[in-house]
């Protein structure tokens, strides 16, 4: 019997598969993003490091990770605007790399790899 999350991440990952996002452009880059106001990474950057958090929790045996998503990026104003200035800078070394790769890098960093 196939069990919740395995279903949840087998649909997530079809639905991937199938509607394509504009963020998967051809030539997307950080430099892409790093162009962006302030306000328009940052919020960017929370709606990546959420789905990042929702994908964790349904992982089984990534839980943790998603725990310390939650301690690393959820801490209050303060403390996403602190991740979101560190991203920022990740970005400014690897702008010639896919945003969503260098977020999840830094969360990964962060929280251990996926």
């Amino acid at each position: 019997m196939i069990t919740r999350k395995t279903l949840i991440s087998n649909i997530f990952i079809g639905l991937l598969a199938f509607l394509p996002q504009p963020s998967l452009a051809d030539g997307f880059t950080s430099a892409d993003v790093l162009e962006w106001s302030e306000k328009q990474q940052d919020g960017y950057f929370q709606s990546s490091v959420t789905m990042i958090g929702i994908v964790a929790t349904q992982v089984e045996g990534k839980e943790h990770i998603a725990r310390c998503i939650d301690a690393w990026h959820g801490g209050g104003n303060d403390s996403q605007s602190a991740r979101s200035a560190q991203i920022r800078e990740v970005m400014k070394g690897l702008s010639n790399y896919h945003p969503q790769a260098v977020i999840l890098a830094v969360v990964e960093k962060e929280c251990g790899d996926f």
